[in-house]
C-alpha cells in the first residue's frame, strides 16, 4: 500500500516539476532519493521496455539527425523522391499488409505488455506518409553527402555506434524485458512477418528502386543484422 502512495506521488506532474526545479538549482535530489530508498529498504520502480528505449535514445543526437534530415528533404531531389514514394499507394499497401498480420498484432501487444506503447509513434508515421490514423490491434550537423546514401552516411557518422553496441549487450544481460524483446524478434513468429514482407512484390520493387539509385540496401540490411545479431 505504501508503494502505491509512492507510485501516485511519482506520477504527479507537480511532484516531478518540484524535483526538476531542485535539480535546476544544483540539488542532487536523485542521490538523496536513492539514499532514502537504501535506508528504508524501498524498492525501485520496475523498469520496462520504455526505460530501456529511453536509455538508447539518450545516446542519439536527435536534434542533429532531424536537422540533417530536414536539410536533405528541403534540398535533395533524391530524398524528395523517396518521400514521395513513401506517400504512394504501393508503400501504403506494404504498411497496411504488415499491420494486418496476426503476428504484427501479437508483437504490438507484446511491446505494450512490456511497457512500450508504440501507438503514438505509429500514428505519427501514418500522418507523415498520408495514411489514416493507426488503429491498435485488438488483443490477441553539416551536410557532407548527396542523395539517399549521403543522408544515411551522414546520420551514421554522428551515431555513437560502439556505445550503442555496448548498451545493447548490457541490456541483454541486465534487462529481462529487453532480453524478451530480443528473443521475440528472433522468434519464428516474428520471422513470419519478415517473410511476408520479403514476399511482397511492392517491397522488392522498393529495394530494387533503391539499388537502381545506387543505394547499397543489402549492405545496410546486413549491417543491421550484424549489429543486433539477427538471423
Amino acid at each position: 500500500e505504501f508503494q502505491s502512495i509512492i507510485s501516485t506521488l511519482n506520477a504527479m506532474p507537480e511532484y516531478q516539476e518540484l524535483l526538476q526545479n531542485l535539480r535546476d538549482k544544483g540539488v542532487d535530489v536523485d542521490h538523496y532519493i536513492e539514499l532514502i530508498r537504501a535506508l528504508f529498504g524501498l524498492t525501485r520502480a520496475a523498469r520496462n521496455l520504455q526505460d530501456d528505449l529511453n536509455d538508447f535514445l539518450a545516446l542519439i543526437p536527435t536534434d542533429q539527425i532531424l536537422a540533417i534530415a530536414m536539410d536533405y528533404l528541403a534540398n535533395d531531389a533524391e530524398v524528395q523522391e523517396l518521400v514521395a514514394y513513401l506517400q504512394s499507394d504501393d508503400f501504403h499497401k506494404i504498411i497496411t499488409t504488415i499491420e494486418g498480420l496476426p503476428e504484427f498484432a501479437n508483437f504490438y501487444n507484446f511491446l505494450k505488455e512490456h511497457g512500450l506503447d508504440v501507438a503514438d509513434f505509429l500514428n505519427e508515421i501514418h500522418s507523415i506518409i498520408g495514411l489514416p490514423p493507426f488503429v491498435p490491434p485488438s488483443r490477441r550537423h553539416a551536410r557532407r553527402g548527396v542523395g539517399i546514401n549521403g543522408l544515411i552516411d551522414d546520420v551514421i557518422a554522428i551515431l555513437p555506434v560502439d556505445e550503442l553496441k555496448a548498451l545493447f549487450q548490457e541490456k541483454l544481460e541486465t534487462s529481462p524485458d529487453f532480453k524478451a524483446l530480443y528473443d521475440a524478434i528472433r522468434s519464428p513468429e516474428f520471422q513470419s512477418i519478415i517473410s511476408t514482407l520479403n514476399a511482397m512484390p511492392e517491397y522488392q520493387d522498393l529495394l530494387q528502386n533503391l539499388r537502381d539509385k545506387g543505394v547499397d540496401v543489402d549492405h545496410f540490411i546486413e549491417l543491421i543484422r550484424s549489429l543486433f545479431g539477427l538471423p
